[in-house]
C-alpha cells in the first residue's frame, strides 16, 4: 500500500503546484472532505477503509483527505466552462463530472480493497455509494460558484447527510442488491459512447485553458487505470467497464 500512496501524494502535489493559487481553497475542501467522510462512516456504516493505508485521521485515511480536493476542483474548473453562461449550472455540471469520477474509481478502488462497501451493487458497490460522491460534489461547488468556499466545510458534509438519507429511504435502501455486470458494461458503452459524440459539440473544447483543466485530471485517471491493470485481469468485465470511460475525455481533448 505505502508505493500507492506514495504515487497519490505525487499527484496531489502535482496539482497543488500547478493550481497553486487555489491552495487556500483546496485546504477549506480537504477539511470539508474528512468532515463528510467520517461522518458519514460514523453516522451510516456503508463501507471502511482497509487498514492496510498508513496514516488515518480517524476512520478517514490521510490520503483520501488530500485526494478528494483535487477532484473537487480540477472538476469544477471544468464544469464552470461546460456550464452555459450565466446560468448558475456549473454546480450540477461539476456533480455529474463528479459523479462519473465515481462510476469509475469506485469498482476499480473496491476489487483494489482500498475500500468495502457493506451493502451490495454493481461489482460490489451500492448505488448510493455513486451518488454520494456527487451530493457531496454539488455542495462544495455550489459554494465554490458563489464564491463561499469557507462555507463549503459545512455545506458540503450537511447536504451530503439530507441527500443520503433522503435518497436511502425513498430509494435506494430498495435497489441495494447485487447487480449481473454485463448488462451495466453495454449500458455504459452506449451512455458514454453518447457522450463521447456530443463532446465534439462542446464549445470552446479547443482552448488552451480547457485543455490544461483536462491534462491536469490525466495523471489521476491513469492512477486508477494502472490500478485495473494490476488488480481487474480476473474480472474482464470490470475492465471492459472501464474502458468505455475513456473516449469521452479523448473526445473532449483532441476533438
Amino acid at each position: 500500500m505505502l508505493p500507492l500512496e506514495i504515487v497519490c501524494a505525487a499527484i496531489v502535489a502535482f496539482y497543488a503546484v500547478a493550481r497553486r493559487d487555489a491552495l487556500p481553497t483546496l485546504a477549506l475542501l480537504a477539511v470539508a472532505g474528512f468532515l463528510g467522510e467520517d461522518s458519514v462512516i460514523r453516522a451510516y456504516g456503508f463501507y471502511y477503509y482497509s487498514p492496510r493505508w498508513h496514516l488515518f485521521l480517524d476512520r478517514v485515511p490521510l490520503m483520501i483527505v488530500v485526494i478528494w480536493p483535487v477532484v473537487i476542483h480540477s472538476a469544477f474548473l471544468l464544469a464552470r466552462r461546460l456550464a452555459p453562461p450565466r446560468s448558475n449550472l456549473a454546480p450540477l455540471v461539476g456533480a455529474a463530472i463528479v459523479l462519473c469520477d465515481a462510476s469509475l474509481i469506485e469498482p476499480i478502488a473496491v476489487h483494489a480493497g482500498l475500500w468495502t462497501w457493506t451493502e451490495p451493487g454493481l461489482f460490489a458497490v451500492p448505488p448510493i455509494g455513486i451518488i454520494g460522491w456527487a451530493y457531496f460534489a454539488g455542495g462544495a461547488m455550489a459554494c465554490l460558484d458563489g464564491e463561499r468556499p469557507v462555507a463549503a466545510m459545512v455545506v458540503a458534509p450537511l447536504v451530503t447527510h439530507v441527500l443520503l438519507v433522503a435518497s436511502w429511504w425513498t430509494a435506494f435502501k430498495w435497489l441495494s442488491r447485487p447487480l449481473p455486470p454485463w448488462p451495466f458494461v453495454v449500458a455504459a458503452w452506449l451512455g458514454l459512447g453518447a457522450v463521447a459524440l456530443a463532446a465534439r459539440r462542446v464549445p470552446g473544447r479547443r482552448d488552451r485553458e480547457f485543455r490544461r483543466d483536462l491534462l491536469l485530471r490525466g495523471p489521476g485517471a491513469a492512477f486508477f487505470f494502472v490500478l485495473l491493470l494490476m488488480n481487474g485481469r480476473d474480472l474482464p468485465s470490470l475492465v471492459v467497464y472501464a474502458l468505455a470511460f475513456v473516449p469521452p475525455y479523448f473526445a473532449l481533448l483532441l476533438g
